[in-house]
């Protein structure tokens, strides 16, 4: 593991021509920055950069030429939900999926987490400049990570513009190993004041906001496919393009979980087919199977305990109701 301060220097012009492209792409974009790269414009590939490394965070200052970088769901297997902040010459355009686009200012930064999926496109790179941190730095000062807008950061704030200049004197200059962890704290202060000067941020704390309407939209879709005996967090989260774990967090600030929340659902249904006349025809297990319930002795027992009587209980009751109704309907008859 490379040391805290060590800065790692990259040009595409010390690469050799022939498998300059390739190289770039797989090397340096999907194994060490975990993005896919795209040239822009009929442009190669071309950049220079110097990484400074810290503790939990690197910043990376430098040019490039007109390209994209794209977070994909193959690459998110890596299970990375670093924060990435980046400022770029041009400004950026940001595709998030279940997010409209954003385009920020010349100049402006953007937020990226890696824990979802997108695209970052800039046309003018003539310098840029990008920290990427864990999460577990800025946890205990901001609340609701997962929920920041890529242009949270208002660019004219002064803690933003403070952050900056910060981002981009580390990146002139040499790091020791004693000052690294003082140096990455000193980062991530920075970062969460300038995040704690914005509305949505505001808002967000306050209740409001993304979290919330994220929240009913991933309970929508488990409603929606509660019958899908593959439901988890991992199918749930390529196809609200988030990632497994920050669903979790989202049922656990709820006091609950998806497993515990998809296992009610199926219940419920299950209890109102028993007595519904429609489904009398199918078997008790046939019930349970088509909403995706496949363990006979988990069912049976997390039914008894949600309704205090059994699956055959609320069956025969409900047959004895109908039987009862059917007479009363004859006897007015008569």
């Amino acid at each position: 593991m490379a040391a805290s301060g060590e800065r790692i220097e990259v040009s595409t012009e010390a690469l050799d021509r022939h498998d300059r492209q390739e190289m770039i792409r797989d090397y340096y974009g999907r194994i060490c920055m975990r993005l896919d790269l795209l040239p822009r414009d009929g442009n190669e590939l071309r950049f220079r950069s110097v990484t400074t490394l810290l503790p939990g965070m690197s910043v990376t200052g430098g040019a490039v030429a007109p390209m994209a970088w794209e977070r994909t769901q193959a690459l998110m297997a890596d299970g990375n939900d670093d924060l990435a902040v980046s400022w770029i010459a041009g400004g950026w355009r940001f595709d998030s999926r279940g997010r409209c686009t954003t385009e920020t200012a010349r100049g402006a930064p953007c937020i990226m987490p890696l824990d979802t999926r997108w695209r970052a496109e800039a046309r003018d790179g003539d310098w840029t400049i990008c920290v990427q941190l864990s999460r577990r730095l800025l946890e205990p000062l901001v609340r609701h990570l997962g929920d920041l807008a890529p242009d949270a950061l208002r660019p004219e704030a002064p803690e933003t513009r403070l952050l900056f200049d910060y981002l981009q004197a580390v990146n002139r200059t040499p790091i020791t190993p004693r000052l690294a962890p003082l140096i990455s704290q000193h980062v991530a202060d920075l970062l969460a004041a300038a995040l704690g000067t914005t509305r949505e941020v505001e808002e967000i704390v306050a209740g409001r906001g993304v979290r919330a309407a994220r929240f009913r939209q991933i309970k929508q879709y488990v409603d929606e496919n509660v019958s899908n005996a593959r439901l988890s967090a991992e199918l749930v989260g390529r196809h609200m393009g988030v990632s497994p774990r920050y669903i979790r967090r989202l049922f656990a600030a709820a006091g609950s979980s998806l497993s515990d929340y998809v296992a009610e659902r199926r219940l419920t249904l299950i209890h109102d087919r028993l007595g519904d006349p429609r489904f009398a025809t199918q078997t008790i297990a046939d019930i349970a199977f088509g909403l995706g319930l496949v363990e006979p002795s988990t069912f049976y027992r997390r039914f008894k305990e949600r309704y205090g009587v059994t699956p055959s209980d609320v069956r025969a009751t409900s047959r004895e109701t109908e039987g009862k109704d059917e007479i009363r309907l004859q006897h007015r008859s008569v």
